[in-house]
C-alpha cells in the first residue's frame, strides 16, 4: 500500500473516534495501535537501535530488502509504541525516496498535536528523524552510525 493510501487508512481509523473524542479515547487508541506490532528481540533492544533525544527508550531498526525500506521499533511505554507504530505502518517497505519525501498529512489530520504536550512531540520528531536517517543508510548500504 502506498503511503498515502495508509495515512488516509490511519485517518479512517481515529475519524471513529470523532463522536467522543477526548483525550482519554485518543490514547486508549494509541495504546490498541502499540499492540498491533511484535516487539523487537531484546537483542535487538540496544544502544546502536536507541533513538538519541527521547525521555522514553525508543529503539528502531531498518533493513532492506528488495530495493524497499522496512522498519521494526518498540518503546517501554505503550502509547509511545502506539505513536511510533503509526510511523511505521507509513514509512515501513517503502523506497528511500518515498520515505524522505514523504509528506505526513495524517498527523495534522488525526489532529495528533493537539493531543501531545511539547515533550512528546520532540520525542515523535526524533523518531522520525531517526527513520528517515535509517532509511538513506540502508539505501546507502553503509553501517549506520549512532546519533549523537
Amino acid at each position: 500500500m502506498d503511503i498515502n493510501k495508509m495515512q488516509d487508512k490511519i485517518i479512517a481509523e481515529f475519524e471513529n473516534l470523532a463522536t467522543a473524542v477526548n483525550k482519554f479515547s485518543y490514547f486508549r487508541h494509541l495504546k490498541k495501535v502499540s499492540n498491533e506490532s511484535q516487539p523487537m528481540d531484546p537483542v535487538e533492544r540496544n544502544d546502536q537501535n536507541l533513538v538519541t533525544g527521547c525521555r522514553r527508550k525508543v529503539w528502531v531498526m531498518a533493513y532492506k530488502q528488495d530495493g524497499r525500506i522496512f522498519f521494526k521499533a518498540d518503546s517501554e511505554h505503550g502509547i509511545t509504541r502506539g505513536l511510533v507504530n503509526l510511523l511505521l505502518k507509513v514509512y515501513s517497505g517503502h523506497t528511500v525516496a518515498a520515505i524522505t519525501n514523504a509528506d505526513l498529512y495524517f498527523l495534522h489530520e488525526i489532529k495528533l498535536f493537539n493531543y501531545l504536550s511539547a515533550s512528546w512531540m520532540r520525542d515523535f520528531l526524533s523518531v522520525i528523524q531517526r527513520i528517515k536517517s535509517l532509511a538513506i543508510v540502508q539505501h546507502l548500504n553503509v553501517a549506520p552510525e549512532r546519533e549523537s
